[in-house]
């Protein structure tokens, strides 16, 4: 069986490799160059480079009028190497956490509104059913690390987060907004999150922020298992551990002892 053709778009592919044309070797390139190396038309070439540089992407020396990697590329580097490191950090903290406490543990990150799964950790003796999976997406509003991630959020985007609505998955999730409000001020207040079957029917968890260097919570850890096992007594038996975990992890991070402001 051949293998399955992606859909591309021609001109998202060539945009591509004028950026990749660029190297430390070589961080300036003329037109006239790209155009020889891509075996592109020089109209094609500028009309590329034209909407790179109006999205920050490359830049023209305006002496030269050469172009070079732009400074936005910065940003969108150290998103994917902030992810890279607080997974890389937070490992040994995550498997230690899931043998001391025979649950899973996992590493969650914000995208858009949605809480997503980088690494998970199971212990070996246990079966999971339903488990989240590493990459899978979950509503924020229905899981605890999502609400860590919401609570902790400036004013602003939690208005924004508002704005969208708030699904009911089980007869337990919080749909209303002002419960929800109410929901992320505790979380705020006592350090981690709870919950309790509102993604999932039979599955408990408990949640605590990661803070990077600045302060600013960049993941958020937790614990779940099944609700005859991981009773409520028990998540608010471990949430010290949780907290501690997460705490070690965001000092490793480069985060200040008192884990920053709410």
């Amino acid at each position: 069986m051949s293998p399955k053709v992606r859909p591309t778009v021609q001109s998202v592919e060539r945009a591509i490799a004028i950026l990749k044309a660029f190297s430390p070797e070589e961080p300036e390139l003329g037109v006239g160059e790209l155009s020889r190396r891509l075996n592109l038309p020089k109209s094609t070439v500028f009309r590329l480079l034209s909407t790179l540089e109006s999205g920050g992407l490359v830049a023209q020396d305006p002496d030269t009028g050469r172009y070079r990697l732009g400074v936005d590329l910065i940003g969108l580097a150290n998103s994917v190497i902030a992810h890279a490191d607080v997974r890389r950090v937070a490992r040994p903290h995550l498997r230690r956490l899931a043998d001391e406490l025979g649950e899973t543990v996992s590493l969650s990150v914000l995208d858009g509104w949605d809480a997503v799964n980088l690494d998970q950790f199971i212990p070996a003796h246990r079966l999971v059913i339903r488990a989240g999976w590493v990459g899978r997406r979950m509503p924020a509003h229905a899981v605890s690390v999502g609400k860590v991630l919401i609570a902790f959020l400036p004013e602003e985007q939690v208005r924004a987060f508002f704005d969208g609505a708030l699904p009911a998955f089980t007869p337990h999730t919080i749909t209303d907004p002002h419960a929800l409000r109410a929901e992320l001020a505790r979380v705020r207040d006592q350090g981690y999150a709870t919950a309790f079957e509102e993604l999932e029917e039979g599955l408990h968890a408990v949640s605590a922020p990661v803070r990077n260097h600045e302060g600013a919570v960049v993941a958020a850890i937790s614990v779940s298992g099944p609700g005859y096992r991981l009773t409520r007594e028990r998540v608010v038996e471990i949430a010290p551990q949780v907290v501690e975990t997460a705490d070690l992890i965001s000092r490793e991070m480069g985060a200040s002892p008192d884990r920053g402001a709410p």
